[in-house]
């Protein structure tokens, strides 16, 4: 009976944590997926101890759709990004033309930075694409953080494995370790800043570390950002892409 009593306290437990876990992953889910966005945006790309500078503005609208224009420095100037559900094109100026960028190639590095295509567009809530796992409590930078740990439950994502922490007062994720489903841990990202904006506390300073990379990381700080705004369709097509 005693034997059967704890088995039952086991699984109950279980079950809290499984919901909490969830949960939690709901509230950051409402800080960072957004129906719509508008931002200015810089990359500092930090390599063997040498910094690039990069700026471009973009689009968003749900998951499907993410238009992308650098600005600067000269030689970027005018080099888009549309990417329309699994699918994103790259325009270059110079030779006034867009080319396809499909599959694996989305994982690769944007632009040189230690940032993907898929990083850099991803606008998904995590409870549709993974399982949530609460590990407990942990301490990150001095802040009090819930761990969580997800794991894929849908074959199209990124990283297959992620361990989570997250700031218990504001819902951002403070450190996540992002995995190949090998169990090799591919990248770091540590969220420095947000802003509020509304009712979201939006990340606004973002350093990716390539673990798979030597000497190099990169900082991502987007500024002017306007949430759940109406964009012109336009914006998300070919023909915006490709315009002279």
């Amino acid at each position: 009976m005693i034997s059967k009593l704890i088995l039952l306290s086991y699984a109950l437990c279980s079950l809290l944590f499984a919901q909490s876990g969830l949960e939690i992953i709901k509230q950051v889910d409402k800080n960072t997926v957004v129906s719509s966005l508008s931002y200015r945006a810089k990359l500092l790309i930090s390599l063997g101890g040498k910094i690039r500078e990069k700026e471009f503005i973009g689009y968003a609208r749900g998951k499907e759709y993410s238009y992308m224009e650098f600005v600067s420095p000269a030689r970027d100037k005018g080099t888009r990004f549309l990417k329309i559900g699994d699918e994103m094109w790259m325009y270059i100026r110079s030779v006034e033309k867009s080319i396809k960028i499909a599959g694996h190639m989305l994982r690769q590095s944007m632009m040189g930075s230690d940032f993907s295509y898929d990083d850099v567009a991803e606008n998904e809530k995590l409870q549709d694409l993974y399982e949530i796992e609460f590990i407990g409590i942990d301490t990150i930078d001095n802040k009090e953080c819930y761990k969580l740990e997800l794991t894929a439950k849908v074959p199209e994502v990124n990283y297959y494995f992620r361990k989570t922490w997250i700031d218990k007062r504001n819902y951002i994720p403070v450190k996540i370790e992002l995995y190949a489903k090998s169990g090799k841990l591919m990248k770091e990202v540590n969220i420095i800043e947000f802003k509020k904006i509304g009712k979201k506390n939006y990340p606004t300073k973002i350093i990716m570390i390539n673990k798979l990379r030597k000497d190099t990381f990169t900082e991502l700080i987007l500024e002017e950002i306007k949430l759940d705004i109406k964009i012109p369709s336009k914006v998300f097509t070919k023909a915006y892409l490709e315009r002279k």
